[in-house]
């Protein structure tokens, strides 16, 4: 034995602990290599909804469709033939199916929110769904701060933009959306890439340029003369949560050993259903990229 062999050995036989800990080291590497299979049962069918009604004057829409298996890549099968109807205590109004996007049901275009109100979606299904025909939801429209100013700013850590906000937050609890056009196209056309914040190391304070929304990629892409906007939205901290739980859920990189369990996603909408009905007033600001 050369003398590398006996340091290594008199350092085994000095830590017994050591020996032990590699040997179960080893032996968990080896037990994680059996191949385990999970069947997943399928689970019942359930009502989705997806809608919201903001400040803005446009056509606002409502989705029904039914759920699916965990492992299902078509597309959600639609509801049609229902009733939709929304009532926000001043008047009320029945929503109309739009065919060649089955499933959808659209406000008239001259339709907007008012801050201060509250939405009561009311859904009248022409089919049982686990049982259940008729569905509601209710929420509340909060009012949102106007935007100053947006300013961009390269941040060459990230390669990409940062759209800053200047604008004051008022004293009371507040949540906001934020989300972004190019030359008047939506970039943050999904739910996850919606930055969402709340007030918390601000509230009542003035933001002066404070980053709200972070472009990178394709986004990142500008030329000179792009118009970019920022759409700011006042949501109510029930959405707030809505949003936070499903990305948790739904996030690509979960760990599982760090990880919770998953768990169902709250939602507003009564009868068992998933989704969430949401109303917010907005803000806009814009800029112009020059080099």
């Amino acid at each position: 034995m050369n003398k590398t062999n006996i340091k290594y050995g008199l350092q085994f036989i000095g830590y017994p602990g050591t020996l032990i800990t590699v040997i179960i080291f080893i032996l968990l590497l080896s037990g994680c290599t059996e191949r385990i299979d999970i069947e997943l049962d399928s689970s019942y069918t359930r009502l989705s909804v997806e809608g919201y009604i903001t400040s803005d004057t446009t056509a606002h829409w409502v989705r029904l469709t039914k759920t699916t298996d965990y492992y299902n890549t078509k597309p959600l099968p639609p509801v049609t033939g229902a009733v939709v109807k929304i009532d926000d205590g001043e008047s009320e109004i029945t929503l109309m199916e739009y065919d060649p996007k089955p499933g959808y049901y659209f406000t008239p275009l001259n339709y907007f929110g008012v801050p201060g109100r509250t939405y009561n979606l009311d859904i009248q299904l022409p089919e049982e769904i686990n049982g259940e025909t008729h569905y509601t939801a209710s929420t509340e429209m909060n009012t949102v701060a106007p935007l100053d100013s947006i300013t961009l700013f390269y941040n060459s850590d990230f390669d990409g933009w940062e759209v800053r906000v200047y604008a004051l937050d008022p004293p009371t609890q507040d949540f906001y959306s934020f989300q972004v056009y190019k030359n008047g196209v939506l970039m943050s056309d999904t739910i996850n890439e919606v930055a969402i914040t709340d007030d918390r190391f601000f509230n009542g304070s003035y933001l002066p340029g404070v980053p709200a929304y972070f472009m990178h990629g394709d986004d990142a892409n500008l030329e000179p003369g792009d118009v970019i906007t920022l759409k700011m939205g006042g949501i109510t901290e029930d959405f707030f949560g809505f949003i936070t739980e499903l990305r948790q859920e739904t996030f690509k990189f979960r760990n599982p050993l760090f990880s919770g369990p998953p768990a169902n996603i709250v939602s507003n909408i009564s009868g068992d259903a998933v989704g969430y009905f949401t109303a917010y007033s907005v803000s806009y600001a814009s800029t112009v990229y020059q080099e």
